[in-house]
């Protein structure tokens, strides 16, 4: 089959488009003009055709991705397509329709998701299942992050928001046997008007989880335990995984192996085998990632953005790090952190660090100033500690001039290019720049 899928670059769209090549479909794709790594590289090794001429392709199915309406480009190639009876459908659809199995696992909340999906796909293969999956990252272990195979199980990162052609909450497409639980905070403001019609959509969830299906809930998050009640099936709790892990550590990393053990005792995989198959797990890139080491400088790359998550990372090299000083990166680009209301705790999540460098601030809604935070509402919060550095060159040059040996340098980002560049060229600057130091003659 020819398969063409709109806004091909992206956590989902890729990694499908990957896994439909390999089982034997010609697949094409289209995006912005102008695509970034990682998933550029990704899809140009892959050999998949980026927005090739329409009427070159004749694809039997179009395949719409969540972020489609970003582009004029592929807004008016739908209309294209529907002009001319093409039959498409919405991603989240397709991988209900295709990847979705009837031992179904969903895994939901606003944190955590990838981490549990991930390890979950990966105890689960190692252990027999087979399982069809999909979660939203890379893993460090290289294997995919989306696969489609014969078994009747499944494992799903099961998205609250609610984007492209979607009508509803992602997971809300998707049948549910096994459901874990992370959280249930109002994260994706764009989605939902109020916090309790975000929690609707948790409960709607909940409620579709058959008599004979399982609800494995965080027992240590308070926006769970009050939707617990509107479960029809056994629901078990979780709380810490205490053995240690060579590359999982940090309290909410126990947190997400606990989720994970629990389930997979209650499937019937025995404890060893869990605790052996984890063992060889390496964990998923960009989820406190330790990508360099220069002169006793370490440098991590982490995706968190709300303050709980921040304030987890920052504790736990605190606990790694005794008595070194952490510099932070922070680029605010989710999409609730531009509610003044977001960041009250942001003082409190930042505690553990010398100093933070907080990139531009560059959110396009049109969100009334009394609602909207700026870059004053961070420096009301953080005080001296705050640098605002919203021009890329001056945010690496001050790092750069912060930066001494033994420090810790950790940045915080969801995603976009500039941030990521200008932290791998800080990196880069800095080992060049030790060199020198360290290679100048000693004179007395």
């Amino acid at each position: 089959m020819k398969i063409h899928i709109l806004a091909i670059s992206g956590a989902m769209t890729t990694p499908l488009a990957l896994a439909l090549k390999s089982n034997g479909h010609t697949v094409t794709g289209s995006d912005q003009n102008h695509i970034y790594p990682p998933f550029s590289q990704i899809l140009h090794r892959a050999h998949i055709s980026i927005n090739p001429k329409l009427n070159s392709i004749s694809p039997d199915l179009v395949i719409v991705g969540s972020a489609y309406k970003k582009f004029k480009n592929t807004q008016a190639e739908l209309s294209f397509f529907r002009n001319h009876k093409i039959p498409f459908i919405s991603a989240t659809q397709y991988l209900a329709a295709n990847l979705v199995k009837k031992n179904s696992i969903l895994v939901a909340g606003s944190y955590g998701k990838t981490t549990i999906t991930a390890i979950l796909a990966w105890i689960l293969t190692k252990s027999g299942f087979n399982p069809s999956y999909f979660f939203g990252g890379q893993a460090i272990n290289k294997f995919p992050s989306l696969k489609f195979t014969s078994s009747d199980w499944s494992v799903l990162e099961a998205d609250e928001s609610i984007n492209g052609l979607d009508t509803q909450a992602k997971f809300l497409y998707y049948p549910v046997k096994y459901l874990v639980l992370t959280s249930s905070s109002w994260e994706h403001r764009d989605s939902y008007k109020s916090e309790s019609e975000n929690r609707l959509s948790f409960i709607k969830l909940i409620k579709r989880l058959p008599p004979n299906g399982l609800l494995v809930y965080n027992t240590q998050d308070p926006s769970v335990k009050p939707l617990i009640k509107n479960a029809h099936c056994q629901c078990v709790g979780y709380s810490l995984y205490t053995p240690k892990h060579p590359f999982l550590f940090g309290h909410y990393n126990q947190n997400n192996l606990a989720a994970c053990f629990t389930l997979c005792t209650n499937l019937g995989i025995s404890q060893e085998s869990f605790k052996t198959n984890l063992r060889s797990f390496k964990g998923i890139k960009r989820r406190l990632e330790l990508v360099s080491i220069i002169k006793n400088t370490y440098f991590y790359d982490d995706f968190a953005q709300s303050p709980r998550r921040v304030k987890e990372s920052l504790l736990t090299l605190q606990k790694l790090h005794p008595g070194k000083i952490i510099l932070v990166i922070f680029e605010a680009q989710a999409s609730f952190l531009q509610y003044k209301s977001s960041i009250g705790k942001i003082a409190d999540s930042f505690k553990p660090a010398t100093k933070v460098f907080l990139g531009k601030l560059s959110f396009t809604s049109n969100l009334p100033k009394s609602v909207r935070t700026t870059s004053f509402d961070y420096k009301l919060h953080l005080g001296a500690k705050l640098n605002y550095l919203p021009i890329c060159s001056d945010l690496q040059n001050l790092v750069l001039s912060s930066l001494k040996p033994g420090h810790i340098l950790v940045h915080f980002s969801s995603g976009g290019l500039s941030g990521l560049k200008t932290f791998k060229n800080i990196i880069k600057n800095y080992k060049l720049k030790t060199k020198i130091q360290f290679s100048c003659p000693v004179t007395s």
